[in-house]
């Protein structure tokens, strides 16, 4: 085996050995999650060459100068300031939901006028309008990390693949009887898409023939989310039955049914290494699973009100929760599941939560009209973002930290740098 190039990887940190064996390239892929910008890099670096026979001692100088890399990239400085840079007016019908691609240069937004625009987020100017659905555009998302390709989910019972750069609808995505609400690409097989719907189940299509690969209809209500794992192979659904489902994309059958909540399920994630599954509901709950053993509930997470939102930072090593009680909390998930932080301000119900890219920092939108911004560590709110004329229903920062987007009832989207 020769090495021929290393790759790093920000967040969660990794580097990526590009090697060639018997004349074909290959990558293996190196986690780093327990990198901190105090380690010391030769101690890190003989750690990975204990394992590792491809780093070997001659290359120790260029391997340390990508840790320092990483490092400089998890050094968040937690106070930092965000400003107002752009108001995005975007539909005149209600906006239903929006993303950024990887660059961060370019969002989409989904409306109940039937339509999703592409956005030039530097100068603010509507670059594309993508036509073709018979009701509202309830999902949007973007292929990443190529991001060239969109996925919509529709009212109108169908999903569409676009192509970016001319707006053209490449495929229609046909089988659902009922309202799409979510939708995403399969991040190791991008040639396959999932859709979930009001009709309780959850289809994969083949994206460049538009077939339709499984259908799993075991669920008994609505499905509302559906989430690949990293590596493609298992799919992840939520449901108003009160119940989450992993499914075998290979087997074609479900692998095991998630229970224990009492209400309707709000969301169901992954965290990075795809070791544990978090599952919120409307019973005032969010629970932790481990995947080796799912009958058994690792953790319960509880707030005095539905919870309505739950994610993971990068490394998996923290939890936050949203909930309509009005707070946010941070779970430390590492050892025995203890409560970091409560993040309390908010005067109206908190829908989403997600951390920034290094993990300092958690962002918050709430119905009281504004985001926040807080230390993920100590709970305290170092910014409001303030200016929206309705409520704000998502937030998230870009793939590099540096730019916020949050949508408002208000039909609009404001960047934040």
């Amino acid at each position: 085996m020769r090495l021929v190039k290393i790759y790093l990887r920000y967040y969660p940190p990794g580097i990526a050995l590009n090697y060639r064996k018997r004349n074909i390239e290959e990558t293996k892929m190196i986690d780093l999650f327990d990198l901190t910008p105090s380690c010391d890099l030769q101690v890190v670096t003989k750690k990975i060459a204990s394992t590792e026979p491809l780093i070997t001692q001659d290359i120790f100088p260029q391997v340390i100068e990508i840790l320092e890399k990483l490092q400089k990239k998890l050094k968040e400085p937690v106070n930092t300031k965000f400003y107002l840079f752009k108001t995005l007016q975007t539909h005149i019908l209600p906006l239903t939901n929006v993303s950024f691609d990887k660059s961060g240069k370019k969002c989409i937004t989904g409306s109940y006028d039937r339509t999703c625009r592409i956005w030039n987020v530097e100068s603010g100017d509507e670059e594309k309008v993508l036509k073709g659905h018979e009701n509202v555009v309830f999902s949007v998302a973007y292929n990443y990390p190529k991001c060239d390709r969109i996925l919509t989910g529709s009212f109108d019972k169908t999903a569409k693949i676009w192509n970016p750069t001319s707006a053209n609808c490449l495929n229609t995505l046909w089988g659902h009887t009922a309202e799409i609400v979510a939708a995403e690409f399969n991040p190791n097989q991008g040639e396959q898409v999932v859709t979930c719907s009001m009709d309780n189940t959850a289809r994969v299509f083949h994206a460049e023939t538009a077939q339709e690969v499984h259908l799993f209809g075991d669920h008994r209500a609505e499905v509302i989310s559906a989430r690949f794992n990293k590596d493609g192979n298992l799919l992840l659904t939520a449901s108003f039955d009160q119940t989450a489902i992993v499914w075998d994309m290979r087997m074609k059958e479900h692998a095991v049914v998630i229970r224990g909540h009492e209400a309707e399920l709000s969301n169901a994630i992954w965290n990075f290494q795809c070791s544990l599954i978090a599952t919120s509901s409307l019973d005032k709950t969010a629970k932790l699973w481990d995947v080796r053993k799912l009958d058994y509930c690792q953790a319960v997470a509880s707030h005095k009100d539905e919870v309505l939102d739950v994610a993971f930072n990068c490394t998996g090593s923290r939890l936050a929760t949203g909930s309509a009680d009005c707070t946010a909390k941070v779970w430390d998930v590492t050892g025995n599941f203890e409560l970091v932080t409560i993040m309390a301000g908010h005067t109206d119900e908190v829908s989403k939560v997600t951390f920034s890219p290094p993990g300092g920092l958690l962002l918050t939108a709430s119905a009281d009209k504004t985001a926040r911004i807080w230390n993920s560590a100590t709970g305290i709110c170092t910014q409001t973002l303030a200016g929206h004329d309705g409520e704000v229903f998502s937030c998230s920062f870009n793939y590099s930290g540096d730019a916020i987007i949050t949508a408002s009832k208000d039909n609009s989207c404001k960047i934040w740098r």
